[in-house]
């Protein structure tokens, strides 16, 4: 992963975690409390899982899932960004 890309998740990791906040889901001080890991360990981002429709899921390196929501998610890739007819 590069700078941008870290730099790109993080945002949207603190752009959630705000309204979550500003919505009282949540009393974490920080994105990284709430969410329990860190932009640098994100690989990649979904944008729709089958069953759930359109979100965003972290894939962390690690193989976890995780939603906006701090969710934790089936880590198959077959579930996310594929579409069915």
């Amino acid at each position: 992963m590069n700078i941008i890309e870290a730099a790109c998740f993080d945002a949207v990791m603190e752009k959630h975690f705000r309204v979550l906040k500003g919505l009282g889901f949540t009393e974490a001080a920080r994105k990284e409390e709430f969410y329990g890991f860190e932009a640098v360990e994100v690989d990649r981002v979904h944008f729709s899982k089958q069953g759930r429709g359109a979100g965003v899921f972290f894939r962390l390196r690690d193989g976890r899932v995780i939603d906006t929501e701090a969710r934790e998610h089936d880590p198959d890739p077959i579930w996310y960004d594929q579409t069915t007819h």
